[in-house]
């Protein structure tokens, strides 16, 4: 079993908040140890600054992802997207250096226990 994760990024970093991304990029983590890039998905940033609600436009376009890592999340787009049954996450960085880091200490393996 493996993981598909998506990172709100432009290209190579974490570097886009949860409302207003317009890129997440979507990989696929093997239980092998390795990673795949599937694609780079487009949304409509909807949002700049504080927002309540209308999450579900992001919410279709990783329906198939587990767990999303963002620069910037609000605690409503938080709730949201933990009640739909994805796991969020803050980052920063590259997002080479994440999958490293992820893979590493199995973040994804513990948190889901």
């Amino acid at each position: 079993m493996g993981y598909r994760i998506a990172f709100a990024s432009a290209g190579e970093y974490v570097d886009e908040h949860f409302g207003s991304a317009r890129y997440f990029q979507v990989y696929d983590l093997a239980d092998s140890g390795n990673h795949e890039h599937v694609e780079t998905r487009r949304t409509e940033a909807k949002y700049r600054g504080d927002c309540e609600g209308g999450f579900d436009h992001i919410l279709q376009i990783l329906n198939d992802c587990d767990a999303v890592f963002i620069n910037k999340i609000g605690q409503s787009a938080a709730a949201f997207m933990i009640a739909q049954g994805k796991r969020v996450f803050e980052a920063s960085g590259r997002l080479e250096d994440i999958i490293a880091q992820l893979k590493k200490e199995n973040f994804l393996e513990k948190e889901a226990e």
